[in-house]
């Protein structure tokens, strides 16, 4: 009982000094009146919504975390037909593959089975030493699997690791990039992170600059690059900071659901898997 009370304490301090950072920045500059204009003015309840999904989401998230520790278990992969896609999921910093637990279920419950985690590990790297492993393995598919149309998903920095790894591959090599909640222009939280890694993050640094320099290009590759941001983000500060820049991205705002409920959050479960739905299949019909 005690070891519960202190869990649950943990989480509730950890949401609540998140969500006052948060408002702090929000209400202090232009960020207040997007958030306005998305929550349709009633911004308590959203900013309630958003702290209510962070008590759940990072209970889930923690106690789940065990499950990545488990051996991954091999086995030949259910391509199925033509049409069917293989789908990449690369979690946040500090995370692990069960973050995409209820991503994985969602998706093979919709009919896709090739579903595979991509991890790495959060401390003693470089940010573009793990976008250049996650390129060479999606190229590495993409020899294997030339006829099946590749989508990578990720959340936080995964998704930002997924931008730019998809600036280094050849084209037709991936055909959709589709990001959770990442700091797409950094965040200024990243100050409180520990490690290089999680600091290399900072809102507007110079590997932002890199990122956004290297992607020039993508506009013409025909990849579909979705954005996912919820207006009560509370790790990713500012708020503009979600939206990546670059006319081949879009957008979508979605319910107000805190940095993590955006691996768990039912209608972010049917996003998903919509999102497959639509991409999965261009690759192939736009080959015959």
């Amino acid at each position: 009982m005690i070891v519960l009370s202190i869990f649950l304490a943990v989480v509730f301090l950890f949401a609540g000094m998140t969500y006052v950072l948060y408002w702090y920045d929000t209400a202090n500059g232009p960020g207040l009146e997007n958030l306005r204009l998305r929550c349709q003015g009633r911004l308590a309840l959203c900013v309630l919504q958003g702290f209510l999904w962070a008590l759940i989401a990072q209970s889930l998230a923690v106690l789940t975390f065990p499950l990545g520790w488990l051996p991954d278990r091999k086995k030949d992969e259910e391509k199925g037909g033509e049409n069917n896609p293989i789908i990449f999921t690369l979690h946040g910093l500090y995370h692990n593959r069960s973050a995409f637990f209820l991503v994985h279920r969602a998706l093979k419950r919709a009919g896709f089975q090739d579903v595979r985690s991509w991890s790495y590990a959060s401390w003693k790297t470089d940010f573009f030493q793990l976008s250049a492993r996650l390129a060479h393995d999606l190229e590495a598919v993409h020899r294997l699997a030339p006829d099946h149309p590749i989508l990578v998903i990720g959340h936080s920095l995964g998704g930002l690791l997924a931008r730019h790894a998809i600036t280094m591959l050849r084209p037709n090599t991936v055909t959709g990039c589709l990001t959770l909640g990442s700091p797409h222009q950094g965040s200024r939280l990243a100050v409180f992170a520990l490690g290089k890694l999680g600091r290399s993050l900072a809102y507007r640094s110079s590997l932002i600059d890199k990122i956004e320099h290297d992607e020039t290009y993508l506009a013409d590759t025909g990849i579909a690059c979705l954005a996912l941001a919820s207006p009560v983000d509370n790790m990713v500060l500012p708020m503009e900071a979600l939206e990546p820049a670059g006319s081949h991205w879009q957008v979508r705002w979605t319910r107000p659901m805190s940095h993590v409920a955006m691996l768990y959050h039912p209608t972010m479960l049917q996003e998903i898997v919509l999102w497959v739905k639509q991409w999965g299949p261009k690759k192939n019909e736009a080959s015959g």
